[in-house]
Protein backbone atom coordinates (compact mmCIF):
# COMPACT_ATOMS: atom_id res chain seq x y z
CA UNK A 1 0.00 0.00 0.00
CA UNK A 2 2.87 2.38 0.78
CA UNK A 3 4.14 1.97 -2.78
CA UNK A 4 0.92 3.49 -4.10
CA UNK A 5 1.31 6.65 -1.99
CA UNK A 6 4.79 8.14 -2.37
CA UNK A 7 5.95 10.07 0.66
CA UNK A 8 3.42 8.47 2.99
CA UNK A 9 4.74 7.74 6.47
CA UNK A 10 3.37 4.69 8.28
CA UNK A 11 3.57 4.36 12.07
CA UNK A 12 2.95 1.08 13.90
CA UNK A 13 1.93 0.65 17.54
CA UNK A 14 1.38 -2.56 19.50
CA UNK A 15 -0.42 -1.02 22.47
CA UNK A 16 -2.89 1.80 23.02
CA UNK A 17 -0.52 4.03 24.97
CA UNK A 18 2.06 3.90 22.19
CA UNK A 19 -0.65 4.57 19.60
CA UNK A 20 -1.89 7.57 21.54
CA UNK A 21 1.58 9.09 21.93
CA UNK A 22 2.36 8.58 18.24
CA UNK A 23 -0.94 10.09 17.14
CA UNK A 24 -0.52 13.09 19.41
CA UNK A 25 2.97 13.77 18.04
CA UNK A 26 2.45 12.95 14.34
CA UNK A 27 -1.19 14.09 13.94
CA UNK A 28 -2.04 11.44 11.29
CA UNK A 29 -4.76 11.92 8.69
CA UNK A 30 -5.87 8.28 8.92
CA UNK A 31 -5.57 5.25 11.20
CA UNK A 32 -6.31 1.54 10.96
CA UNK A 33 -7.24 0.36 14.47
CA UNK A 34 -7.37 -3.24 15.62
CA UNK A 35 -10.88 -3.81 16.91
CA UNK A 36 -9.54 -5.19 20.19
CA UNK A 37 -8.14 -1.75 21.01
CA UNK A 38 -11.56 -0.18 20.51
CA UNK A 39 -12.98 -2.43 23.24
CA UNK A 40 -10.65 -0.99 25.89
CA UNK A 41 -12.12 1.71 28.18
CA UNK A 42 -9.09 3.90 27.46
CA UNK A 43 -9.98 3.99 23.75
CA UNK A 44 -12.20 6.91 24.70
CA UNK A 45 -9.01 8.96 24.80
CA UNK A 46 -8.10 7.91 21.27
CA UNK A 47 -11.57 8.82 20.06
CA UNK A 48 -11.29 12.30 21.51
CA UNK A 49 -7.80 12.77 20.08
CA UNK A 50 -8.92 11.59 16.64
CA UNK A 51 -11.80 14.06 16.85
CA UNK A 52 -9.53 16.93 17.88
CA UNK A 53 -7.07 16.17 15.08
CA UNK A 54 -9.77 15.31 12.51
CA UNK A 55 -8.09 11.93 12.06
CA UNK A 56 -10.24 9.41 10.18
CA UNK A 57 -10.08 5.78 11.30
CA UNK A 58 -11.35 2.31 10.47
CA UNK A 59 -11.66 -0.67 12.80
CA UNK A 60 -10.02 -3.93 11.66
CA UNK A 61 -11.56 -7.12 13.07
CA UNK A 62 -9.90 -10.53 13.38
CA UNK A 63 -12.40 -12.21 11.05
CA UNK A 64 -15.83 -11.79 9.55
CA UNK A 65 -17.45 -13.77 12.35
CA UNK A 66 -16.22 -11.35 15.02
CA UNK A 67 -18.71 -8.98 16.61
CA UNK A 68 -17.53 -5.38 16.14
CA UNK A 69 -17.03 -3.41 19.32
CA UNK A 70 -19.46 -0.76 18.15
CA UNK A 71 -22.31 -3.25 18.61
CA UNK A 72 -21.92 -3.16 22.37
CA UNK A 73 -19.96 -0.01 23.20
CA UNK A 74 -21.96 3.16 23.93
CA UNK A 75 -18.90 5.18 22.93
CA UNK A 76 -18.64 3.64 19.47
CA UNK A 77 -22.35 3.44 18.89
CA UNK A 78 -22.72 7.18 18.28
CA UNK A 79 -21.17 7.21 14.83
CA UNK A 80 -17.51 6.27 15.23
CA UNK A 81 -16.01 3.17 13.61
CA UNK A 82 -18.92 2.71 11.24
CA UNK A 83 -16.79 0.74 8.75
CA UNK A 84 -15.00 -2.50 9.56
CA UNK A 85 -12.36 -4.51 7.75
CA UNK A 86 -10.97 -7.93 8.64
CA UNK A 87 -7.35 -9.01 8.73
CA UNK A 88 -8.07 -11.46 5.88
CA UNK A 89 -9.34 -8.77 3.50
CA UNK A 90 -7.35 -8.06 0.34
CA UNK A 91 -4.93 -5.08 0.52
CA UNK A 92 -7.02 -3.49 -2.23
CA UNK A 93 -9.91 -3.16 0.21
CA UNK A 94 -7.68 -1.44 2.74
CA UNK A 95 -6.56 0.97 0.00
CA UNK A 96 -10.17 1.68 -0.92
CA UNK A 97 -11.05 2.58 2.65
CA UNK A 98 -7.93 4.72 2.90
CA UNK A 99 -8.82 6.66 -0.27
CA UNK A 100 -12.44 7.10 0.76
CA UNK A 101 -11.66 8.40 4.24
CA UNK A 102 -8.70 10.60 3.37
CA UNK A 103 -10.51 12.25 0.47
CA UNK A 104 -13.62 13.01 2.52
CA UNK A 105 -14.18 16.71 3.36
CA UNK A 106 -12.06 17.86 6.29
CA UNK A 107 -12.22 20.71 8.74
CA UNK A 108 -10.30 23.83 7.77
CA UNK A 109 -7.95 23.67 10.74
CA UNK A 110 -7.66 20.26 12.41
CA UNK A 111 -6.18 20.25 15.88
CA UNK A 112 -6.98 23.89 16.61
CA UNK A 113 -5.18 25.17 19.64
CA UNK A 114 -6.49 27.21 22.51
CA UNK A 115 -8.51 30.31 21.97
CA UNK A 116 -9.81 29.22 18.56
CA UNK A 117 -13.53 28.69 18.39
CA UNK A 118 -14.29 29.61 22.00
CA UNK A 119 -17.79 30.98 22.34
CA UNK A 120 -18.41 34.53 23.43
CA UNK A 121 -19.57 34.61 27.03
CA UNK A 122 -19.89 38.32 27.72
CA UNK A 123 -18.59 39.64 31.02
CA UNK A 124 -15.93 37.58 32.78
CA UNK A 125 -16.69 39.03 36.21
CA UNK A 126 -16.94 35.64 37.88
CA UNK A 127 -17.47 35.30 41.62
CA UNK A 128 -17.59 31.51 42.03
CA UNK A 129 -15.50 28.46 41.16
CA UNK A 130 -16.63 25.46 39.08
CA UNK A 131 -16.45 21.72 39.82
CA UNK A 132 -17.05 19.03 37.19
CA UNK A 133 -17.15 15.24 37.36
CA UNK A 134 -17.41 12.80 34.45
CA UNK A 135 -16.76 9.21 33.44
CA UNK A 136 -17.65 7.16 30.34
CA UNK A 137 -18.06 9.55 27.42
CA UNK A 138 -16.61 12.31 29.54
CA UNK A 139 -13.43 12.93 27.56
CA UNK A 140 -15.32 14.17 24.51
CA UNK A 141 -17.90 15.87 26.74
CA UNK A 142 -15.16 17.81 28.52
CA UNK A 143 -13.65 18.75 25.19
CA UNK A 144 -17.01 20.12 24.04
CA UNK A 145 -17.56 21.89 27.35
CA UNK A 146 -14.19 23.61 27.62
CA UNK A 147 -14.27 24.96 24.09
CA UNK A 148 -16.92 27.29 25.51
CA UNK A 149 -14.78 28.57 28.39
CA UNK A 150 -13.04 31.95 27.99
CA UNK A 151 -9.36 32.52 28.75
CA UNK A 152 -10.27 34.16 32.06
CA UNK A 153 -12.72 31.49 33.17
CA UNK A 154 -13.52 30.83 36.84
CA UNK A 155 -11.13 28.47 38.65
CA UNK A 156 -12.35 25.03 37.53
CA UNK A 157 -11.59 21.61 39.01
CA UNK A 158 -12.33 18.43 37.04
CA UNK A 159 -12.28 14.74 37.95
CA UNK A 160 -12.47 12.37 34.98
CA UNK A 161 -12.39 8.57 35.27
CA UNK A 162 -9.76 7.31 32.84
CA UNK A 163 -6.91 4.82 32.56
CA UNK A 164 -3.97 5.29 34.90
CA UNK A 165 -1.53 6.17 32.11
CA UNK A 166 -3.75 8.64 30.30
CA UNK A 167 -3.95 11.55 32.73
CA UNK A 168 -1.19 13.54 31.02
CA UNK A 169 -2.73 12.87 27.61
CA UNK A 170 -6.11 14.14 28.79
CA UNK A 171 -4.59 17.37 30.11
CA UNK A 172 -2.73 17.92 26.85
CA UNK A 173 -5.85 17.17 24.81
CA UNK A 174 -8.03 19.59 26.77
CA UNK A 175 -5.34 22.27 26.78
CA UNK A 176 -5.26 22.00 22.99
CA UNK A 177 -8.84 23.21 22.63
CA UNK A 178 -9.36 25.44 25.65
CA UNK A 179 -8.67 29.19 25.77
CA UNK A 180 -7.81 28.87 29.47
CA UNK A 181 -4.76 26.98 30.74
CA UNK A 182 -5.45 23.33 31.57
CA UNK A 183 -3.05 21.72 34.05
CA UNK A 184 -2.67 18.41 35.87
CA UNK A 185 -3.67 18.85 39.49
CA UNK A 186 -0.79 18.85 41.96
CA UNK A 187 -0.68 19.33 45.70
CA UNK A 188 -1.05 22.89 46.95
CA UNK A 189 -1.91 24.70 43.71
CA UNK A 190 -3.67 27.99 44.39
CA UNK A 191 -7.00 28.26 42.59
CA UNK A 192 -6.72 31.06 40.04
CA UNK A 193 -8.85 32.61 37.34
CA UNK A 194 -8.04 31.23 33.91
CA UNK A 195 -6.87 27.87 35.28
CA UNK A 196 -8.48 24.45 34.94
CA UNK A 197 -7.18 21.72 37.25
CA UNK A 198 -7.65 18.11 36.11
CA UNK A 199 -7.37 14.94 38.19
CA UNK A 200 -7.40 11.79 36.06
CA UNK A 201 -5.51 8.51 35.98
CA UNK A 202 -3.79 9.09 39.32
CA UNK A 203 -3.69 7.32 42.67
CA UNK A 204 -4.83 10.25 44.81
CA UNK A 205 -8.16 11.98 45.32
CA UNK A 206 -8.37 15.69 44.51
CA UNK A 207 -10.09 18.12 46.83
CA UNK A 208 -9.81 21.71 47.97
CA UNK A 209 -8.19 23.07 51.11
CA UNK A 210 -10.42 23.89 54.07
CA UNK A 211 -8.87 27.33 54.55
CA UNK A 212 -8.46 30.28 52.23
CA UNK A 213 -6.74 31.00 49.96
CA UNK A 214 -8.23 27.94 48.33
CA UNK A 215 -5.71 25.38 47.08
CA UNK A 216 -5.83 21.91 45.60
CA UNK A 217 -5.35 19.03 47.98
CA UNK A 218 -4.32 15.55 46.78
CA UNK A 219 -4.89 12.76 49.27
CA UNK A 220 -4.13 9.05 49.14
CA UNK A 221 -6.77 6.67 50.34
CA UNK A 222 -9.13 3.88 49.34
CA UNK A 223 -11.45 4.27 46.38
CA UNK A 224 -14.54 6.37 47.05
CA UNK A 225 -17.74 5.44 45.23
CA UNK A 226 -15.59 2.89 43.42
CA UNK A 227 -13.07 5.35 41.98
CA UNK A 228 -9.73 7.03 42.52
CA UNK A 229 -9.76 9.93 41.98
CA UNK A 230 -13.40 10.28 42.95
CA UNK A 231 -15.92 12.93 41.98
CA UNK A 232 -17.58 12.51 45.38
CA UNK A 233 -14.26 13.26 47.08
CA UNK A 234 -13.88 16.49 45.13
CA UNK A 235 -17.46 17.66 45.66
CA UNK A 236 -17.51 16.79 49.36
CA UNK A 237 -14.30 18.72 50.01
CA UNK A 238 -15.94 21.87 48.61
CA UNK A 239 -19.03 21.75 50.85
CA UNK A 240 -17.64 24.43 53.24
CA UNK A 241 -17.61 26.78 50.23
CA UNK A 242 -21.05 25.75 49.00
CA UNK A 243 -22.39 29.23 48.30
CA UNK A 244 -19.30 30.00 46.21
CA UNK A 245 -19.49 26.81 44.14
CA UNK A 246 -21.05 25.72 40.85
CA UNK A 247 -20.97 21.97 40.19
CA UNK A 248 -21.96 19.62 37.38
CA UNK A 249 -22.00 15.90 36.67
CA UNK A 250 -21.52 14.87 33.06
CA UNK A 251 -21.97 11.56 31.25
CA UNK A 252 -20.75 8.40 32.97
CA UNK A 253 -21.54 4.98 34.40
CA UNK A 254 -22.35 4.43 38.05
CA UNK A 255 -23.18 7.01 40.68
CA UNK A 256 -19.90 8.68 41.64
CA UNK A 257 -20.53 12.32 42.47
CA UNK A 258 -24.23 12.16 43.29
CA UNK A 259 -23.78 12.18 47.09
CA UNK A 260 -21.25 14.98 46.95
CA UNK A 261 -23.43 17.00 44.59
CA UNK A 262 -26.39 16.65 46.94
CA UNK A 263 -24.27 17.84 49.85
CA UNK A 264 -23.14 20.81 47.77
CA UNK A 265 -26.71 21.70 46.85
CA UNK A 266 -27.73 21.61 50.51
CA UNK A 267 -24.79 23.91 51.26
CA UNK A 268 -26.04 26.48 48.75
CA UNK A 269 -24.18 25.55 45.55
CA UNK A 270 -25.70 25.75 42.08
CA UNK A 271 -25.83 22.15 40.81
CA UNK A 272 -26.45 20.66 37.36
CA UNK A 273 -26.50 17.32 35.54
CA UNK A 274 -26.11 16.56 31.85
CA UNK A 275 -29.41 15.52 30.28
CA UNK A 276 -30.10 12.03 28.99
CA UNK A 277 -30.28 12.92 25.30
CA UNK A 278 -26.76 14.37 25.15
CA UNK A 279 -25.14 11.80 27.48
CA UNK A 280 -23.21 8.84 26.08
CA UNK A 281 -24.08 7.00 29.29
CA UNK A 282 -26.91 8.40 31.41
CA UNK A 283 -25.78 6.82 34.68
CA UNK A 284 -24.09 9.36 36.93
CA UNK A 285 -26.32 12.21 35.71
CA UNK A 286 -29.44 10.08 36.21
CA UNK A 287 -28.62 9.34 39.84
CA UNK A 288 -27.76 12.99 40.47
CA UNK A 289 -31.11 14.06 39.02
CA UNK A 290 -33.28 11.38 40.62
CA UNK A 291 -31.81 11.93 44.09
CA UNK A 292 -32.38 15.68 43.90
CA UNK A 293 -28.68 16.48 43.86
CA UNK A 294 -28.96 18.41 40.59
CA UNK A 295 -31.21 21.44 40.44
CA UNK A 296 -31.49 21.28 36.67
CA UNK A 297 -30.71 19.00 33.72
CA UNK A 298 -28.78 20.70 30.91
CA UNK A 299 -27.77 19.58 27.43
CA UNK A 300 -24.04 19.37 26.74
CA UNK A 301 -24.36 22.10 24.11
CA UNK A 302 -25.69 24.53 26.74
CA UNK A 303 -23.60 23.39 29.70
CA UNK A 304 -20.69 25.83 29.32
CA UNK A 305 -22.99 28.85 29.15
CA UNK A 306 -25.07 27.65 32.09
CA UNK A 307 -22.05 27.03 34.33
CA UNK A 308 -20.41 30.33 33.45
CA UNK A 309 -23.62 32.27 34.04
CA UNK A 310 -24.11 30.59 37.41
CA UNK A 311 -20.51 31.43 38.35
CA UNK A 312 -21.27 35.14 38.05
CA UNK A 313 -23.25 34.91 41.28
Amino acid sequence: MEANYPGMQVLLANNLMMAYNQAEAAQPVFAFVEDGFTKLPEFEMMLALFSALDTRWVAVMDDQAATPARKSSPLLNVGAGIFELTKSDHPRQFAQYFDMMVKAPRRDKPGQRRGVGAVATGSTDFKKFILVGSSTGGVEALRSLLVGFPAQCPPTLIVQHTGKNFGHGLVSLLDRVCAAKVVAAEEGMKLETGRIYVAAGQKRHMGVSQRKPMKTRLKEGPAISGHTPSVDALFTSAVPYGRDAVAAILTGMGQDGAKGLLALRKAGAATFAQDEKSSVVYGMPRVAWETGAAQKQVSLARMAGVLLQAAKG
